[in-house]
């Protein structure tokens, strides 16, 4: 293309919080950046906001004088529009509605050059459409920054059918030399993000209506089992339950209201009621000052076992069994490791999408089953399900086995797929989808849930670690009990059958 990244001017149109973050970033790297805003009032702020952060780093010693006047200098405010011609990329930022930014767009392309980039910073909306009307669609591009932008690495790079190679390898370059991690995605709803964590936030509000547990118990769950940053009710009120909503909504609506992506009616509810999540001082959680953040459920403490048997022809996660043998409960023998028998009776067994109730039936002994979890030793909580009519001495025992390694114990309500069995058996699926429809491909997927949801690991990773046949197993037992919402992708399923 013969153009190179250097400092050539570039403009960012929308002074709101994406819009003032990418213009801080790009001018920190040393662009000159023209900012734009339809209120010049908002435009004046966002550099006003800036220069305060530019100097929170010099204060804290993070930059120096010469490079804290360097970046306020690289910032101009424009009051017009067509004060944008000499840009050779313009970032457009502004709010989340479709015919607004085919206008601006259009509007942008009509006085701009015809060597310059188009991109916009949408996060969901579908970029043939958004870029429809253009007469130079092939260097139309987007550049998804995710927020806070001067501090999250991730940028979504999304290319259509039409998009010039040589643009999105020029806009790639460009955010790698401002820092970022760029991951190519070719434009599909949601891109990789927003499309493959919604069973994060999905499966999490069906366990919540089925009465399964409460909030604070099921996101120490995905904290302490999963070892997620956040769990999914405290990340929704985070972000906003209208905006996680609306997103959900959009996606759903563009897979043509496929039941995966099926928004919760709860979730509504709260957002039609105005409780909104941490600004708006209640959502899931209640935000007021009298008011503390509910401590999840523990199970008191039961003596453990003084023995147990590890015996089946399936295998435990080498994590648990490891585990074991450290512990001081003695394994009277071993024969196979796919259950752990107890030998006055009752079995423990790890969740496979059925409920204890059945796992009980087809073992013709009482049931407890354990939730998954990314490293059973280093996990400081561990979940369990008894059949509902398991005797209270076996649930005892198999809660005393586990906090004899100083665990705590959530015991839940009996359903298919627990809670992290179910979740990251979602999680897993949803990416391979992206996989097998090649919107991107598998490090670029788990580099974009690592780095723009801060999992502790990619959802293609997890699926490996776990193994791909259990993770199908448990899919398939929950189609079997709750219908299309859990179809096993074609490529998750081949790679079932290979182990």
């Amino acid at each position: 293309m013969g153009i190179k990244t250097g400092n050539y001017p570039l403009a960012v149109v929308g002074a709101g919080t994406m819009g003032r973050g990418i213009a801080q970033v790009a001018a920190s790297a040393g662009h000159p950046v023209m900012l734009y805003d339809v209120a010049e009032k908002n435009t004046l702020d966002a550099i006003e906001l800036i220069r305060q952060r530019i100097e929170d780093s010099f204060q804290k010693g993070k930059i120096t004088e010469n490079i804290k006047v360097q970046v306020i200098k690289n910032i101009k405010p424009v009051h017009e529009l067509d004060e944008l011609f000499k840009s050779k990329l313009i970032v457009e930022a502004v709010i989340e509605d479709l015919e607004i930014k085919q206008d601006l767009l259009c509007r942008l392309e009509s006085f701009l050059g015809a060597e310059a980039i188009l991109s916009t910073n949408t996060s969901s909306l579908d970029l043939k459409k958004i870029g429809k009307k253009l007469k130079r669609p092939e260097r139309f591009v987007g550049i998804h920054f995710f927020n806070p932008v001067p501090v999250m690495e991730l940028v979504e790079i999304i290319h259509t059918d039409e998009t010039d190679p040589s643009i999105t390898k020029f806009v790639s370059k460009l955010v790698k030399e401002w820092g970022k991690i760029p991951v190519h995605v070719l434009n599909s709803p949601g891109f990789i993000v927003n499309r493959a964590a919604r069973p994060f936030y999905g499966e999490a509000l069906r366990i919540f209506s089925d009465g399964t547990t409460d909030v604070a118990t099921c996101d120490a769950i995905f904290r302490d089992c999963g070892r997620f940053r956040m769990g999914p009710f405290e990340l929704m009120d985070l972000i906003g339950l209208d905006v996680n909503f609306e997103v959900t909504t959009q996606v759903w609506k563009s897979f043509d209201r496929h039941p995966r992506f099926e928004p919760s009616r709860i979730q509504q509810d709260l957002v039609d009621s105005g409780f909104l999540g941490r600004k708006s001082g209640q959502g899931f959680y209640d935000y007021s000052v009298s008011r503390k953040i509910p401590s999840p459920e523990n199970m008191p403490y039961c003596d453990p076992p003084d023995s147990i048997i590890i015996e089946g022809s399936e295998k435990l996660p080498e994590s648990l069994v490891e585990m074991l043998k450290k512990g001081t409960v003695s394994i009277k023998s071993t024969s196979g490791s796919g259950k752990i028998r107890f030998p006055s009776g009752g079995i423990l067994v790890l969740s496979n999408g059925k409920s204890s109730e059945e796992r009980s039936l087809e073992n013709g002994d009482s049931v407890v089953s354990i939730d998954l979890c990314l490293n059973y030793q280093h996990s400081p909580r561990i979940v369990l399900v008894a059949d509902p009519n398991c005797p209270g001495v076996v649930l005892k025992k198999a809660a005393g086995l586990f906090q004899s390694f100083g665990k705590q114990v959530s015991v839940i309500k009996d359903i298919p797929g627990m809670v992290l069995t179910r979740t990251v058996a979602m999680l897993v699926n949803e990416a391979s989808m992206l996989l097998e429809e090649e919107v991107a491909d598998s490090g670029d997927i788990n580099m974009a849930l690592k780095k723009g949801v801060n999992y502790p690991i990619g959802s293609l990773e997890w699926g490996e670690l776990w193994g791909y046949k259990s993770v199908v197993e448990t899919l398939e037992n929950l189609f079997h009990e709750y219908g299309e919402r859990y179809r096993v992708s074609s490529w998750l399923k081949q790679r079932g059958k290979i182990g």
